[in-house]
């Protein structure tokens, strides 16, 4: 009886303890990279992104209309790409950044893509390199900056899907 009396307590406290502890908050995972900001503009303040990936090049002008891309009105699916492309620019942090006395391992040499952003008085010129060893991120460097930052990897996915839906608007008309 005694034993069962105690077994009771202990798990009564145990009980009040975990109703009195409180729920960890969660965390999005990009919300969790404290890094630097990379772009500091508003995201309704850009009025232009400049693409270039490889051989494609794309430009891309905003106004009350909405997006339009070497100079031709752009569709539903390519404005929400473009969108959804300043959302990620303009909330973009660096994993981590460091000063490199070359620039050929990261790709920033002979860099194969870049990402201009005009807005709010200000133009910026992001060079794109390489992903690191992991897949996970890619390295890149502003235009007059002396450090190399990385960057998330869904970065080059969301360029990846403003390419993809401007090739399918140039192939329907």
């Amino acid at each position: 009886m005694r034993r069962s009396l105690v077994l009771l307590l202990v798990v009564a406290a145990a009980g009040i303890a975990l109703y009195l502890t409180p729920v960890p908050e969660r965390v999005a995972p990009r919300d969790g990279v404290r890094g630097p900001r990379v772009v500091k503009i508003a995201s309704a303040a850009v009025e232009r992104l400049v693409l270039t990936h490889a051989d494609r090049r794309l430009d891309a002008r905003r106004d009350a209309s909405g997006w339009s891309v070497d100079g031709r009105p752009s569709g539903a699916p390519l404005r929400d790409a473009l969108d959804d492309l300043v959302d990620v620019v303009t909330g973009l942090r660096a994993v981590d950044r460091f000063r490199a006395s070359d620039d050929a391992p990261y790709g920033l040499d002979d860099p194969p893509g870049a990402l201009e952003i005009v807005g709010g008085g200000r133009h910026i010129r992001l060079v794109l390199g390489r992903l690191n060893a992991a897949g996970s991120a890619v390295y890149a460097r502003r235009d007059g900056a002396p450090r190399v930052l990385l960057l998330g990897a869904y970065l080059l996915s969301s360029l990846d899907r403003v390419f993809y839906q401007w090739g399918r608007e140039r192939a329907a008309g």
